[in-house]
Parts: structure tokens; sequence; C-alpha cells
């Protein structure tokens, strides 16, 4: 009678946790190579390249970030992914996850980012090709 109870009370308590921690995402790996400076050049595998900027002074509130991406030939190109993701390293109840930037009609991707307090601040842009990540990339910038 007693194993019974035993086995009940631990299906009660063990079940439940090992369903939480299968639901736990494990969070992408930490991104080491830091971007080139705003307007710069970003090398891809297998040629090609990709500039980033802000498009106006990190604040706080919403703050674009637009990609330019070129071709091995230097003309502009459209067949990449690009996914965005922001926060405060030393804070990570604002991170935004990743967000896939959005191609606008004049061929840049744009990707809004919303500082909600001052401090140091990430911004990851990862390149996806046919769902591939081919490159990633940080820049740190301070509100």
């Amino acid at each position: 009678m007693n194993k019974v109870r035993i086995a009940a009370f631990a299906a009660l308590i063990l079940f439940p946790l090992a369903g939480f921690a299968a639901d736990k995402k494990s969070p992408p790996p930490e991104v080491k190579t830091l971007l080139a400076a705003q307007g710069e050049k970003n090398m891809l595998p297998g040629g090609g390249w990709f500039a980033w900027k802000f498009t106006g002074k990190p604040k706080l509130g919403t703050v674009i970030v637009r990609v330019e991406l070129f071709g091995k030939d230097g003309k502009p190109a459209k067949d990449l992914e690009f996914v965005g993701e922001s926060g405060m390293p030393a804070m990570r109840y604002h991170d935004s996850g990743p967000v896939k930037f959005q191609l606008n009609k004049k061929g840049y991707y744009l990707l809004p980012v919303d500082v909600v307090m001052a401090g140091e601040w990430q911004l990851v842009i990862r390149v996806k090709k046919a769902k591939k990540e081919i490159y990633a990339g940080k820049v740190l910038f301070s509100v």
C-alpha cells in the first residue's frame, strides 16, 4: 500500500515537472562576432555583403534598423532572410526574441527595435539562406 502511495505521489510531482522541462526552449547560441560599424560592409560566405544602420540615433522608444543586401556583383539583392534579436545583455527580461526583418519596396530590410530603458543594449543580426543560418553578428549600443 505504501508503494502505491509513493508511486502516486511521485507521479503527481515528477510528471508535471518533466513536461515543464520539455517545453522550455534552449536559447540560441551566443554570437561573438561583432558587426562592422554602421554603413560598412559585412562580408557573407559565398560572396556578397550587407550593411546595417540605425535610421536615427538610438533612444528610448522605437528605433528602426535598416539593412541593405548586395550580391557578389555589388548590385542590390533580395534573396536572403534577416532575423534580428534585441535586448539588454545584463537584463534578459527585455529580449525581443527572433523577429524577421521586413523587406520594403525600396529593397531595404527593416526591423523596429523597442528600447524600453536606458543602458547597454545588443542587437544580433542573423542571415539565413533557404532557412539555414549562414551568418550571425552583433552590435552593442548604449542609450
